[in-house]
């Protein structure tokens, strides 16, 4: 630094759409570092963005920092990412960066991540040294045996004897136990990589004859083959010294799968993983490894798109079409779209796979200017493998509690031949809802507007909005009586039920309230695997990339309910579900077969399900967009607004709707409307839609609306958003 003042350009984790000005201490600083600054009475943590020569503010009323880490956590290109997604998503630039930095930075807990240790006996611990010790030394004899017998774990000495560092420093200072780092055993067995066929091979050249940024959609049918041609990918690249590549996958459950496969085929790559089942410290050691090269592989959820990687060279994004890809609070995002943007910015090429395309990517892909290359798979990848059979099953009497007579038939054959089935409904907990046959109360959470879920095991009543919880009553609050009953059907119900049918099978539900632990999903492969489940019962968490060789059937209950939906991308994301959750049957050699239970088996949904046929489902819908004007046809927001009083809401949006409509003549600024939950957590929501043909256009009215709203009088009053691109509604 020179004799000249500088001022340091400081983005801090604050509603405010600005970087803050403040004075170096004498420590060197740089930009991407993260400091320690006073703000208001509070010290807070921010990252520098710019160091300037330049202040609209007099130097004697600026702070200086407190505190300046060595540790640069963003360079140029990734500022550049998120001065980008700021600037789209309307989302201030300090919380924009502050919400992906990792959640130990922003406490300022630096520390690196502890590592257990495991101690091993030297050749100076034997029988005769341990006999020889004083008889009063009884926990120092004890920790050498258990050492002797074998390496122990630090926390099994910590559970052996109370004093146990003082045994352990004992026994090194004799020289007889040494520690190391423990790090768990991984299974590195390297896995025999199946042979590809020609549409996987046409593919892989495809993409790698051509250097530099493109765009590539891969439209494969279920079971086609698309992790194989990810990790022939991978391997071309790795081959290079100094490459990264990054993997995104839209849940966690999709994760340890994955990852277990790529580290069987990578056994000499350096592969972490980023997603919220991992400990704050977890998180942060695998995101420095990711920052300072030293990681190959980082697969992750969608926050992982904002990893630091200095050589990265590919981005692939497993399940595309997925909406978890799509933040829904803070910064919303959708992590494919700003993955595309970092791949143009870098330079380097992205790749999108699914059996079942968003409209967004499709339309992107089929266009005349074909903006992604658009390369298929339309065969299963394992030899002899067929997609499965889809019927549909008319809901009628005969159908008793849920599960039609038909279903149940074919899961006792799967019985009798040592297969398993799959019984898919989303929706989690025993019962929707609770009603009074008597006066029509039903159970409704005070703070939404939605009903409380019945949960039997724990005799609970709880809302899955808020997370309200309550006990399961047995008379009614309304008229108090007691003929209580429940309406509709949940995984818990259904698991019930199906132990009753079958009192022999080994069946396990599969649900946000069975699988909170790290363990419960490797765990799950591992008893599918070797056949010790033979009825599954799930929700979406088992609808998409899920490899369970023995599973030859699958039962859709209740997909009816998605039919009566107001959202217009209803039934795509209907399709997509059902097409995801019937390619988890017969994706060995074994035939498949999947059983959709309807009241409106001639729907054009269930049609193009059973035929297996996206294309002309997609382009139905297309048509149907283009003719009404909708994405990808045009581009749209959402401003959202919620307050404790439903009138601040309702004054908030309809004064935002007037100074929108007073901006632009190329923007359409619908009514506001309360959304489908009119009351959320306490708070009542209001919601204005707004659409352009022009991206340009409505982003330039968006710039314009964002500092409006910041300065509005009601402002103070209500919680609101703008969400870019919204796929809710």
């Amino acid at each position: 630094m020179n004799d000249k003042q500088k001022f340091l350009k400081v983005a801090i984790d604050v509603p405010i759409n600005k970087l803050f000005d403040y004075l170096p201490n004498n420590k060197p600083c740089f930009i991407g570092q993260y400091v320690t600054v006073p703000f208001g009475r509070r010290k807070v943590i921010g990252v520098i963005c710019g160091i300037s020569l330049n202040s609209d503010i007099h130097p004697s009323k600026l702070k200086t920092v407190i505190n300046v880490d060595d540790e640069i956590i963003f360079d140029a290109p990734m500022f550049k990412l998120l001065n980008f997604v700021s600037k789209y998503y309307h989302y201030p630039i300090g919380q924009t960066i502050m919400s992906v930095v990792p959640s130990r930075l922003k406490r300022n807990l630096n520390q690196l991540r502890q590592f257990e240790l495991i101690y091993q006996s030297t050749p100076k611990l034997n029988r005769k040294f341990i006999d020889q010790l004083p008889s009063r030394q009884i926990r120092i004899r004890k920790v050498a045996e258990a050492i002797l017998a074998k390496d122990r774990r630090q926390s099994f000495v910590m559970k052996l004897v109370s004093n146990w560092s003082e045994c352990i420093k004992q026994l090194e200072a004799y020289g007889c136990v040494k520690s190391k780092k423990y790090e768990p055993s991984i299974d590195f067995t390297p896995s025999v990589a199946p042979s590809l066929n020609t549409e996987q091979l046409k593919i892989i050249k495809a993409i790698t004859k051509k250097h530099g940024y493109q765009a590539s959609l891969i439209f494969g049918v279920t079971g086609s083959g698309k992790t194989e041609v990810y990790i022939k990918l991978i391997e071309s690249i790795l081959n290079v010294p100094k490459s990264q590549v990054l993997i995104l996958v839209p849940e966690i459950n999709l994760t340890p799968q994955l990852e277990s496969r790529f580290r069987k085929r990578f056994t000499n790559k350096k592969l972490v993983s980023l997603h919220s089942h991992l400990t704050d410290i977890e998180r942060l050691d695998n995101w420095r490894k990711a920052k300072s090269g030293e990681a190959d592989i980082i697969i992750g959820t969608r926050l992982a798109i904002f990893t630091p990687m200095p050589f990265i060279k590919i981005i692939i994004i497993d399940e595309e079409h997925d909406i978890s890809f799509k933040q829904q609070d803070g910064l919303r995002y959708h992590a494919r779209d700003v993955a595309m943007v970092r791949a143009k910015n870098t330079n380097i090429p992205i790749v999108l796979g699914t059996a079942t395309p968003s409209l967004e990517s499709w339309h992107n892909a089929s266009r005349i200017d074909k903006k992604y290359n658009l390369l298929k798979l339309n065969f299963r990848a394992v030899k002899n493998s067929t997609l499965p059979e889809i019927k549909t099953v008319l809901v009628n009497d005969k159908t008793k509690n849920g599960i039609s007579r038909l279903l149940v038939d074919e899961i006792k054959a799967r019985l009798k031949r040592k297969e398993q089935s799959l019984i898919f409904i989303n929706r989690r907990g025993f019962a929707p809802t609770l009603f009074c046959s008597s006066c029509s109360w039903t159970s409704e959470c005070k703070r939404c507007s939605s009903k409380l879920v019945i949960h039997l095991k724990t005799k609970r009543l709880k809302c899955h909005h808020c997370g309200h919880d309550q006990n399961l009553i047995s008379r009614c609050p309304n008229c108090d009586g007691t003929n209580l009953v429940s309406l509709g059907s949940g995984t818990q119900k259904i698991e019930e039920v199906l132990n009753t049918i079958f009192p022999e099978a080994k069946i396990l539900r599969v649900d946000r309230d069975t699988t909170r632990s790290k363990k419960s999903l490797a765990l799950l492969y591992q008893k599918m695997n070797n056949r010790e489940i033979d009825i599954l019962v799930g929700t979406q968490m088992l609808a998409k990339g899920h490899d369970f060789p023995f599973l030859t059937l699958v039962g859709v209950l209740d997909a009816d309910n998605a039919l009566y939906s107001p959202d217009y991308r209803a039934p795509e994301k209907l399709f997509s579900q059902l097409i995801q959750v019937s390619g988890r049957a017969g994706r060995s050699n074994i035939k498949g077969e999947v059983l959709i239970q309807t009241a409106f088996p001639n729907n054009p949904v269930f049609e193009g399900v059973k035929k297996h046929d996206y294309e002309i489902f997609a382009l139905t819908q297309l048509k149907e967009r283009e003719q009404m004007g909708l994405p990808p046809y045009s581009f749209a927001a959402i401003l959202r607004a919620e307050s404790k009083q439903l009138k601040y809401a309702e004054q908030f949006v309809n004064e935002a709707a007037k100074f929108a409509e007073s901006l632009s003549n190329k923007v359409v600024i619908y009514d506001p409307v309360r959304p489908s939950i009119e009351r959320l957590k306490g708070y009542e929501r209001f919601q204005l839609y707004i659409q352009a043909n022009s991206r340009t256009d409505l982003q330039k009215l968006l710039n314009q609306w964002a500092s409006y709203l910041i300065q509005c009088p009601l402002s103070n009053r209500v919680k609101w958003s703008i969400d870019v691109d919204p796929i809710e509604f």
